[in-house]
């Protein structure tokens, strides 16, 4: 929620050591929340409705939560116009595309502890947004964290991960690495899904780079991978940036924070301009999703909304345990 919202300080649950305030005794600790969220959501770009916004402002307006906010959720790379005529702060907008990325953060954060559960069905959630086509597709580079994928591209022209993750479909691949964005960007040739290492199993040039991995021993025999493979670092369709893109992200707190640590899109035209990755434009701090559990809340009018609200209410309900009425 504080990716989503933009607000680093947003909080659903707050935990507290030694509560001495508020009473007689000091308790070993408690738990405090005090949040209502709104959620609207439009699966069509260029669909905010503003007399239906100005409706549930209202409702927070009666309502007595310490944090009140209507998340507006769309499928616009942009913010949309309609929102220009709002003010008001307890309004947040967020694309699918913000939530793809910051769920992609999460993953990837090793100071979060995900179950293989969770992970399996945040990745659902990604597929799904992709399959309905949500994401939007306005940037066209990915950038990766490659602390020994670089190695690997330089070698070897390929990009190697596990299988199943999802990529939006982009023509560009970056490396970042050692705090900055690596001067060249490939051109991605071809991408093939779950090939398993096998000598001879498979034709033309991905083929042979699957004996090459194994040849030299950089991938086991038999385990699947996800393959792509990219031009050369002096191949005329690989992009060469006049020099390296220097992180200068800082946290909330004032610490130096990664600008991927996996995956993260950006446009082609961005990236040739930036100095720094605070100079790509749309940039977000995605950092600290902790909950989706409110999704299921979502409603649509359309058809196509319903049908979309229906799948997100069943993965949210598997991911938190709820009912068929969203209890606990």
């Amino acid at each position: 929620m504080p990716a989503l919202t933009e607000q680093a300080e947003f909080e659903l649950v707050r935990f507290e050591n030694q509560a001495g305030r508020g009473g007689v005794g000091v308790p070993d600790a408690q738990v405090l929340s005090s949040c209502r969220i709104l959620i609207e959501t439009k699966t069509q770009r260029n669909a905010i409705k503003r007399k239906q916004l100005e409706q549930y402002l209202q409702r927070l307006d009666d309502a007595n939560e310490t944090v009140r906010c209507l998340l507006v959720l769309t499928p616009d790379e942009s913010r949309p116009t309609e929102l220009v005529h709002f003010s008001d702060e307890r309004l947040c907008w967020t694309s699918f595309a913000a939530l793809d990325q910051a769920i992609d953060e999460l993953l990837a954060d090793k100071t979060e502890v995900i179950s293989e559960r969770e992970a399996f069905l945040l990745r659902e959630l990604q597929t799904m947004l992709l399959q309905e086509g949500l994401l939007g597709f306005e940037k066209d580079t990915v950038i990766v964290a490659a602390r020994q994928a670089w190695d690997e591209y330089t070698k070897h022209q390929l990009y190697v991960c596990q299988p199943g993750r999802p990529f939006q479909p982009v023509q560009y691949m970056g490396f970042y690495k050692a705090n900055q964005i690596l001067p060249r960007v490939p051109r991605i040739l071809e991408r093939h899904d779950r090939l398993r290492m096998e000598r001879g199993a498979y034709k033309g040039e991905v083929g042979r780079a699957i004996d090459r991995l194994l040849d030299l021993a950089l991938r086991e025999p038999g385990v699947e991978y996800q393959v792509f493979l990219l031009s050369g670092p002096d191949d005329p369709q690989t992009i060469c940036l006049d020099e390296p893109i220097v992180n200068d992200l800082l946290s909330a707190s004032g610490r130096r924070t990664a600008f991927t640590q996996g995956q993260r899109y950006v446009k082609l035209d961005n990236l040739r301009r930036a100095k720094r990755t605070s100079d790509l434009a749309g940039l977000s701090q995605l950092r600290g999703l902790k909950n989706v559990s409110g999704l299921f809340l979502m409603q649509g009018s359309q058809r196509s909304a319903l049908q979309f609200q229906s799948r997100l209410h069943g993965l949210c309900r598997l991911f938190w345990g709820l009912d068929a009425r969203g209890r606990l």
